[in-house]
């Protein structure tokens, strides 16, 4: 009797483990794309990007002795300081730093970046680089729905929320979407780990119970 217990909760434990472990559905993971501000125009004119994601600029213009400011309208009515405009300021093609590594001009800015979460509706966005000679580059940002993520019907108007940094925000952004991992993962990897883990130890204690019984039993018909 002791035996068939034994076969039947290795055999449940078994089924427990192998059987695969189906993880919650997720949604597109957010990315950032970076587009080169050059001496000719941008790196890319017109990205394509899914919600969530970030567009970072970097100016690596070293030959024209020329800033660029990067601007968007949203209202239209040219002034770019609109609750809905963003603009980059003199983004220079680099900034002086000391022996820490700590700009000597704080104001002074080389990149820019824009985060295109879930307020910013599907659509295209027209942009421009102002240069400092008055000459103007155009471009487009083609920003695509997330289809992993529900979007109510009735969201938010375009940059309610939308995220606007400069150099050292856009360096700590990208070491962070670089690693890959949120803490939704890791703990949901910690939870199958624990969970396996408990399943393992609870058969080990099952099966040394049997084990011990079966012996007590033995001695118990000897004597």
């Amino acid at each position: 009797m002791e035996t068939r217990v034994r076969l039947f909760v290795l055999a449940v434990l078994f089924s427990l483990i192998s059987s695969p472990m189906i993880l919650p559905a997720q949604g597109h993971t957010a990315s950032s794309f970076t587009v080169l501000v050059q001496e000719n125009g941008f790196s890319q004119t017109s990205p394509e990007i899914i919600q969530n994601d970030s567009i970072v600029w970097h100016n690596i213009d070293n030959d024209s002795n020329l800033t660029h400011r990067l601007v968007y309208d949203h209202d239209g009515d040219g002034l770019y300081n609109g609750t809905f405009d963003w603009d980059s300021g003199e983004l220079q093609a680099y900034c002086e730093r000391d022996g820490n590594n700590t700009k000597i001009d704080s104001n002074c800015s080389s990149s820019f970046m824009v985060i295109f979460d879930m307020n910013w509706t599907v659509g295209n966005y027209s942009y421009q680089d102002i240069r400092s000679d008055n000459t103007t580059v155009n471009a487009t940002i083609r920003l695509l729905a997330d289809t992993g993520e529900h979007v109510e019907p009735n969201s938010p108007a375009i940059g309610s929320q939308f995220g606007v940094n400069n150099d050292e925000d856009v360096e700590n952004n990208e070491a962070t979407e670089d690693s890959g991992l949120t803490p939704e993962t890791m703990l949901l990897y910690v939870g199958i780990f624990t969970g396996i883990s408990s399943v393992a130890l609870l058969g080990l204690l099952i099966f040394r119970r049997a084990e011990r019984e079966d012996f007590e039993h033995g001695q118990n018909e000897a004597e």
